[in-house]
C-alpha cells in the first residue's frame, strides 16, 4: 500500500513497543486531548450556524446552540456520549510531528491503512449494558432501560481553515435526521430537556464529531486525522467498566479505550454480540514504520526491523529524509 495512502500514528520509542508488543493503540477521551482550546474553537464554528436559526425563535436550534456553547467554557460537549480519539496524520514525514515526539531520542510514525477496521478490545468479564446498539436510541421506557451504545467513526481529516469549517458545520445540519422530528415533538409537549437531549442523540453525535475535527490553523502543518469511538450509556463512564481504562495525564485521569486489530472471523462476534467490540487482541492494520531524523543510521533501522518481526508484523521500515537532529 503506498505511503500516502496509509495515516501515520506518530509515537515515541515506549509508546513504539507497547504497539507492537499489545498490539493496542489508545483513543483518549476528547476532553483529555493535548489542547482543549481546539475543542472550544469547534464549538464557536459550530454555534455560529446555529446563531441564525435560534435567533429566529426555533426553540431547538436554541437548545442545539446552548449545548454547543457549553463545550465553548469547558462544560461538556453537546453529545451526551463519550468521545475517545485516535490521531494520526496524512505524511509520514512531517518536522513538526518528529519535534513533537523526538525528545531527545528517535520516534516513530506507524502506517496504518485507514480501510482496515479497529475494534475496541473488552477485559472478559466486562460490565456491559444488557443491550448494546450501534446508534443511539431513545426507548419509552428509556429511563430504566439497560441500553449502551458504541458507534465508530472512519479516519477523518482535521479541519483547519474557517471556510472548510464552516462547510462541515453546515454539512452536519443539512443532514439531520429523524431523530430532529422526534425531539421537536418532545420539545413542544413540554418533555423535560433531559428526554428531547435524549431523542436527539444521534444528531448530537454528529454535532460533536464535526466539533473534534475543528482546530486552529496554527495546527495545520499536522496535517492530522482522527479515528472516534464514541460510548453513551445512562450512568455515564461507570457503565462501561471493563470496557473503558483509565491513566494519569498531566489533565487528569485521562479514560481511554484499548483499540486493536480485527481478524475475518471477528466480525460480528464481538463482546456482548457488537461488532465493534472484542475480548481477543489482534495484530494491528500496521503496513510501515518510519524512523525520525537521526544519527544512529542502519543499527536503528536493523533493530527496528527485528522488533517488528519478533511481534509478528513483516512490514517495511523507511527512515526519514529531513536533515533535523532534534
Amino acid at each position: 500500500m503506498p505511503p500516502d495512502e496509509l495515516v501515520w500514528h506518530y509515537t515515541d520509542g515506549a509508546g513504539l513497543v507497547g504497539i507492537l508488543t499489545n498490539h493496542v493503540l489508545w483513543a483518549t477521551a476528547s476532553e483529555f486531548l493535548n489542547d482543549n482550546a481546539e475543542v472550544r474553537l469547534g464549538a464557536s464554528r459550530i454555534a455560529a450556524e446555529l446563531d441564525a436559526s435560534a435567533e429566529a425563535g426555533d426553540p431547538l436550534a436554541r437548545l442545539l446552540r446552548s449545548r454547543t456553547r457549553d463545550a465553548e467554557t469547558g462544560d461538556g460537549g453537546p453529545s451526551p456520549s463519550t468521545f475517545f480519539i485516535l490521531s494520526a496524520a496524512r505524511h509520514w514525514d512531517l518536522l513538526a510531528m518528529w519535534r513533537t515526539y523526538g525528545g531527545l531520542g528517535e520516534s516513530y510514525a506507524v502506517g496504518l491503512d485507514p480501510t482496515a477496521p479497529l475494534l475496541v478490545l473488552t477485559d472478559e468479564d466486562a460490565a456491559l449494558p444488557a443491550e448494546l446498539l450501534s446508534s443511539p436510541a431513545a426507548p419509552d421506557d428509556a429511563a430504566t432501560a439497560d441500553v449502551g451504545y458504541v458507534r465508530q467513526r472512519p479516519w477523518a481529516p482535521v479541519r483547519y481553515g474557517e471556510q472548510e469549517q464552516r462547510q462541515l458545520a453546515r454539512a452536519v445540519f443539512d443532514g439531520f435526521g429523524d431523530d430532529v422530528a422526534e425531539a421537536r415533538r418532545r420539545l413542544v409537549a413540554g418533555s423535560p430537556t433531559a428526554s428531547v437531549v435524549e431523542a436527539m442523540a444521534s444528531t448530537l453525535d454528529d454535532v460533536e464529531q464535526a466539533l473534534v475535527l475543528i482546530k486552529h490553523p496554527g495546527f495545520m502543518d499536522e496535517r492530522e486525522v482522527r479515528h472516534s469511538t464514541s460510548l453513551l450509556h445512562r450512568s455515564g463512564l461507570g457503565g462501561w467498566r471493563g470496557v473503558v481504562r483509565y491513566r494519569p495525564t498531566r489533565y487528569g485521569i485521562a479514560p481511554h479505550l484499548w483499540l486493536t486489530g480485527s481478524t475475518p472471523d471477528a466480525a460480528g462476534a464481538g463482546a456482548g454480540g457488537h461488532a465493534a467490540l472484542t475480548t481477543s487482541a489482534a495484530p494491528l492494520p500496521i503496513r510501515e514504520v518510519a524512523i525520525s531524523p537521526s544519527a544512529n543510521g542502519r543499527a536503528a533501522t536493523a533493530s527496528l526491523a527485528a522488533l517488528l518481526a519478533a511481534r509478528g508484523y513483516d512490514v517495511p521500515v523507511r527512515r526519514s529524509s529531513i536533515p533535523f537532529r532534534g
